[in-house]
């Protein structure tokens, strides 16, 4: 069988996916000099949590890009992956002066359904393209999503940290 329609090329992909998200990433410590009981105050909370928001969104677009430029040039995949993340259901801002309307505590949706990534079937189909495609919308996602959670984390910090007067 030829290594190019290998299922496990599938894999393989998924695998080193994974390896660059995790590649030097290293947790910073909570408290200073291993401290027990520290306070970190939320502004550096946020800090460190934007820090690596930004990171996996960077990640992930470098991903796509590396992707996108290897594998799915002349194959018409943007046109099928627009709004067919899973999570285009969810309903979002359109910008930032739309995110900046909502409400920080917003309240909790009972009975509000989630959809759920339902793709990996279709990263180990024996179908080189569809093999290919599934792959490309799982990094057009992530990319949009990640860049999304970035977002509304700085517009949060704001908010939280600075009371919006930022």
């Amino acid at each position: 069988m030829d290594s190019k329609r290998s299922p496990r090329r599938g894999s393989l992909l998924l695998l080193l996916v994974s390896n660059l998200l995790c590649k030097n990433v290293a947790s910073l410590p909570l408290c200073p000099s291993g401290a027990v009981n520290c306070q970190v105050s939320l502004r550096d909370l946020f800090d460190r949590a934007v820090i690596l928001s930004h990171y996996i969104h960077n990640l992930s677009s470098e991903m796509f890009n590396e992707f996108d430029k290897r594998y799915a040039q002349g194959r018409g995949f943007i046109t099928k992956a627009i709004n067919s993340c899973h999570t285009s259901s969810l309903s979002t801002p359109e910008d930032k002066e739309q995110a900046q309307q909502i409400h920080v505590h917003p309240g909790i949706k009972e009975n509000e359904v989630y959809s759920v990534w339902s793709g990996l079937p279709s990263l180990q189909m024996a179908d080189e393209d569809s093999r290919l495609f599934a792959f490309y919308n799982l990094l057009h996602c992530l990319r949009r999503d990640s860049h999304k959670i970035d977002n509304y984390l700085k517009l949060l910090k704001c908010r939280m940290v600075y009371d919006s007067n930022c």
